[in-house]
């Protein structure tokens, strides 16, 4: 049975503002739908630095990229590799001893899934949600470039704490919507769903839209949770029409 944890508002919020005071600066305008073979090479090419990544998901992992400024320096390998999880983001071990500004993490993209979790794998996802997934992983490179070494290696032994992973990936739900392409988490959310065939699901306590202290969290945000969050966010508010 999981252990229940009590987690402060005042934590969450302070995160979010934190983070908001550089994203709000730079990041792009939320887009509700990308395009595949739209991106302006030329216009990207400067998110690309010390980036290493696999030519066929350029457009994508560039496009999500667009959105976190704050990593624009920050060395990122993007690989694919056989995997327990579908997605995971983290410092390389050596690089956890290094100063923040000397780190390399790494995005892994896992190649195999159990028969049933195949339609979820990242080459079968569509378009849109291959965008949001990754925003949805760069937001834990941006918790994770905010720690010291001792908080970098506490981290590890955290998430071995279900209740505590599953706080962390509603963070990072948090954090992607927070930078603007909500629309493509929302996307990647609604896929997982259908392709899973999974019930209308509870998904993470909502923390922010009822009065009572969250208690526990699940995996990640359902779809309605994240569409309340873009319709509560000012960003997203009065754009342009598509």
């Amino acid at each position: 049975m999981k252990l229940k944890m009590n987690i402060s508002r005042k934590f969450w919020a302070l995160s979010l503002v934190t983070l908001s005071c550089t994203v709000f600066l730079q990041a792009q305008v939320p887009t509700k739908e990308f395009k595949e073979h739209t991106l302006d090479a030329t216009m990207y090419a400067q998110y690309l630095t010390n980036k290493d990544i696999p030519t066929e998901i350029t457009e994508q992992v560039a496009t999500a990229l667009s959105y976190y400024p704050e990593l624009m320096d920050v060395k990122v390998e993007f690989r694919f590799r056989k995997s327990k999880t579908p997605f995971s983001s983290k410092p390389t071990f050596f690089s956890m001893f290094k100063k923040k500004e000397n780190r390399t993490y790494v995005v892994t993209i896992s190649t195999e899934a159990e028969e049933k979790n195949k339609p979820i794998l990242f080459l079968n996802l569509p378009y849109n949600a291959q965008i949001g997934v990754m925003g949805r992983e760069l937001g834990q490179i941006t918790t994770y470039t905010t720690k010291n070494t001792s908080q970098l290696l506490g981290n590890i032994f955290k998430m071995l704490n279900d209740d505590y992973a599953d706080e962390v990936n509603f963070n990072n739900d948090l954090i992607c919507i927070d930078h603007g392409l909500g629309y493509q988490l929302f996307d990647w959310s609604s896929y997982v769903q259908g392709a899973l065939d999974l019930p209308e699901r509870r998904g993470s306590t909502d923390m922010f839209f009822t009065q009572i202290e969250p208690t526990a969290y699940e995996p990640s945000m359902n779809p309605q949770l994240i569409e309340n969050y873009i319709e509560a966010t000012d960003m997203y508010k009065n754009l342009p029409k598509e």
